[in-house]
């Protein structure tokens, strides 16, 4: 096997490795997709595995000269980078299913809908507590008494567009603050 070295001179460094990069690229990318689309089921995902390992050729070019066999050098970043990348969407989709399967078992217990029931409503008051004093009383007006946006502005000397950012802001923290609970349901 041919080996190809990037140059490591100061003078013209940059320019050497770079143009040593761009031959590397040229000759390897095709074959390294080609590998990497034996491992992973979608091209996108194979194109950006060998993008990686020319990133990390790239970041490693100090080094390069160390490595006895180019061809190896990249097979292996390639395939380790398809195995990685199928790993982490096992262990994704194995937790998706396990989240899912927790989530229905325990809708379908009356019991346990009930106790998740009162937790979300300490979740609820507990997040309601934490707002800021105008925010909260603007949110509990409208969304727990039922209050109209112009009869909240009325009684508390806002203008509307204010009571809507303190809706819109209140709203946005109980996402945040609720969002575990909220994956029960959707």
């Amino acid at each position: 096997m041919k080996r190809i070295r990037l140059h490591t001179e100061k003078t013209e460094k940059d320019h050497s490795d770079s143009t040593s990069f761009d031959n590397l690229f040229r000759l390897y990318y095709d074959k390294l997709l080609h590998i990497a689309k034996g491992y992973v089921v979608y091209r996108e995902d194979a194109e950006e595995i060998v993008q990686n390992t020319f990133l990390k050729l790239w970041e490693n070019r100090n080094n390069i000269g160390s490595i006895r066999n180019i061809n190896n050098y990249l097979y292996t970043l390639t395939r380790n980078g398809c195995l990685d990348l199928l790993k982490h969407r096992e262990v994704r989709l194995d937790y998706s299913e396990k989240k899912k399967s927790i989530q229905q078992q325990f809708l379908k217990d009356e019991a346990a809908s009930l106790l998740l029931e009162n937790e979300l409503q300490k979740k609820i008051d507990e997040s309601i507590d934490l707002l800021p004093d105008k925010c909260k009383e603007v949110f509990v007006k409208s969304r727990i008494e039922g209050m109209k946006r112009k009869e909240i502005a009325a009684l508390l000397n806002l203008s509307p567009r204010t009571v809507d950012n303190h809706i819109a802001n209140a709203l946005k923290y109980m996402r945040l603050h609720l969002k575990d609970f909220i994956s029960f349901f959707f």
